[in-house]
């Protein structure tokens, strides 16, 4: 692997070559002001002498022309940051990119003990985004505030730890739009650093926290009950993150029955919520299929948890004659007539399947309130659902666009809402949205 240098070169040039005879550079690029000036920095590294006892970096080295490279700024930019960073990032990664193609064959280490201040910062800046690139500062004793005079040494900067503070606003943005994953990908780069322990085990904690919610995302309930679980055990108890992430993992643990209260509609709700994270990220198609399976698992869970019937499995040879005698608690003659009819159209092999439209009707035969809500909405409801239908994750090939979407939102959404009222749902308290900031989690 070669190892490339990278300096920053003001009106001090014994820093750097100190630093150019510790490490055996293979090439090294100087950044430095144009000119042939006093004040142009350019000079310094292979100009001419103005004085006896000055040093003119590359003849100090014995670097030939083949060894290194400048990046020259004119003058009257090197103190204006958004400039120098502009410049020094444009000449510099693309020079890099030019004479080194492979970057996994390279190691860059940027030294930013020379130059104006504008120039080390803007150093230091480009650095830090450039993934494996090293920071490195000469250190010694000082006897002034000035600038070392001796025995200085290049003392390598840990940039991760920081470059980690910066990018925790970045994961802030991407949290807001429930973008976990990409965090997720992010927090693998930092963990092939060495970083100070808190550093550490906050990053890890993030990471385990997040892939939590990404399975729960992708409906792996017990998946991340599990996740949550290890969690749970091995953080300070009481502790903000705690406190925090418990409300979630309740949540969770009621959605899969597992805690009291249980009213049997917590998938509803959770599938609601997920639809509403689909349009945050303006996936439309997939959140109108989110609230399309709400409405239709409200009405099969409705028929499962009050009449004991499962719509995707009824037996058509156990409908008897009467209402007293069925083995389906359907409770009117019209129900069972409802039924018979169905059984006679569209069962096979004796057994009948209800789809949404028709699992609404047969509550709605047994005068259910949920069915009744669903027959007064209905033709509202089926305008939407041909939207769905036509959806090129449905039917079709017509993808739902943002206008359209709040349409069918409003119309679903209120349906689902006043649904599960009538289904005798009366608190929504303990539903709980992902978080859309580290705060929410804790941090």
């Amino acid at each position: 692997m070669k190892t490339i240098g990278v300096f920053t070169v003001g009106g001090s040039p014994a820093p750097i070559v100190n630093a150019i005879k510790e490490t055996n550079f293979d090439f090294i690029y100087f950044i430095c002001s144009s000119g042939k000036s006093e004040v142009a920095s350019e000079r310094i590294v292979d100009g001419e002498k103005l004085k006896d006892n000055e040093i003119i970096i590359v003849r100090e080295c014995n670097l030939t022309s083949e060894q290194y490279e400048k990046i020259l700024l004119p003058v009257d930019i090197i103190d204006d940051l958004n400039e120098t960073f502009k410049e020094i990032e444009k000449q510099l990664i693309s020079r890099i990119n030019e004479r080194f193609p492979e970057k996994k064959t390279i190691k860059v280490i940027a030294n930013y003990t020379g130059g104006t201040k504008t120039m080390s910062v803007a150093l230091v800046l480009v650095s830090i985004f450039q993934e494996g690139w090293e920071l490195c500062f000469n250190a010694g004793q000082r006897t002034n505030l000035t600038k070392i005079d001796s025995g200085d040494f290049p003392v390598a900067i840990n940039k991760m730890n920081l470059l980690y503070r910066i990018d925790k606003t970045y994961f802030d943005s991407l949290m807001k739009g429930y973008y976990y994953e990409e965090i997720i990908e992010k927090t693998k780069t930092y963990l092939k650093y060495p970083l100070n322990h808190e550093t550490r085990n906050e990053i890890m904690l993030i990471r385990n926290i997040l892939y939590a919610f990404v399975l729960w995302d992708k409906f792996q309930h017990e998946g991340a009950y599990e996740e949550f679980e290890r969690i749970l055990k091995a953080i300070t108890k009481d502790s903000p993150v705690q406190k925090s992430v418990v409300k979630y993992y309740l949540w969770l643990k009621q959605i899969l029955g597992k805690k009291e209260p249980f009213h049997g509609y917590e998938r509803v709700i959770d599938l609601m919520m997920n639809a509403e994270r689909r349009a945050e990220q303006e996936r439309y198609d997939d959140a109108v299929a989110r609230y399309y399976r709400a409405i239709e698992m409200i009405a099969q869970l409705r028929l499962k948890l009050s009449y004991g019937i499962d719509n995707s499995k009824i037996n058509c040879d156990e409908l008897k004659i009467d209402v007293q005698n069925s083995k389906f608690n359907v409770q009117t003659e019209k129900a069972i007539e409802f039924l018979r009819e169905e059984c006679k159209k569209n069962s096979e092999d004796g057994i009948l399947k209800l789809a949404l439209t028709k699992s609404y009707e047969l509550l709605g035969s047994m005068d259910d309130p949920v069915g009744k809500l669903y027959l007064e909405r209905k033709n509202k409801l089926l305008d939407c659902l041909k939207s769905r239908n036509n959806s090129i994750l449905a039917h079709g090939l017509t993808p739902i666009l943002k206008e359209e979407f709040r349409e069918i939102k409003d119309q679903f959404h209120n349906f689902l809402t006043d649904a599960l009222k009538a289904a005798g749902v009366k608190d929504f308290a303990q539903a709980l949205q992902f978080p859309q900031a580290l705060k929410d989690i804790g941090f």
